[in-house]
């Protein structure tokens, strides 16, 4: 009996292709991708998961505050809130083995991961442990840091477990890649994460799903 996964996107779905891709190789353990979700509907994910006949969602979080004036933090907070609670109802009714967070951009609160409590959730981040925690810019943060102290830094990528704490769950892959000063560009460095992202994802799925 496969185990059902849904994966949450907001762009482009690199990483949900490296699954889709691991999936029809039969390279994904006993997962099946059962349900793709997007914050964004203008995610090429979407177009991705499609292509491939997985169903997809759009769960964004713009149409909870659109009407919401800036200023009002409570009603904003209240949204989210609502937010969560729906995003967790509509996971829970494809009832998934495992969730995993491939390039989502929002964080996941006490709200919603109370709702899914009994289902392991996955994120990839591209930083190594305690390195650029809660930050969408980590990639450009190491390459600058390296190149700001002229010193080598070894960084990377990781895929943890989601917990409420932001990027500080227990890691479960972790890909170190070392940074020289000046021997690449921003982007060639970009490039390389990307390509660690690709394995680490699959490989955390493949550990996770066999654990359970």
């Amino acid at each position: 009996m496969f185990k059902k996964i849904t994966v949450l996107i907001s762009g482009s779905g690199s990483n949900l292709q490296a699954l889709i891709d691991a999936q029809e190789e039969n390279l994904l353990a006993n997962g099946k991708i059962c349900s793709v979700i997007s914050s964004s509907k203008k995610a090429y994910g979407l177009t991705r998961a499609s292509n491939h006949n997985i169903p997809t969602k759009i769960h964004s979080l713009y149409q909870y505050t659109k009407n919401l004036s800036k200023d009002d933090k409570e009603a904003r907070q209240s949204a989210r809130k609502q937010f969560e609670i729906d995003l967790a109802k509509l996971i829970n009714e494809d009832q998934p083995d495992l969730i995993i967070c491939a390039g989502w951009l929002l964080i996941l609160g006490q709200e919603f991961l109370s709702r899914v409590s009994n289902i392991p959730i996955l994120n990839l981040h591209p930083a190594l442990p305690r390195q650029f925690d809660g930050t969408t810019h980590a990639i450009e943060m190491a390459w600058q840091k390296c190149q700001d102290s002229n010193q080598p830094l070894v960084a990377g990528c990781m895929v943890h477990y989601v917990i409420k704490e932001v990027d500080k769950g227990e890691p479960i892959i972790i890909k170190e890649l070392k940074i020289v000063p000046g021997k690449e560009t921003l982007e060639e460095y970009e490039n390389r994460v990307h390509e660690a992202e690709h394995k680490a994802i699959v490989e955390a799925t493949v550990k996770v799903l066999n654990s359970l």
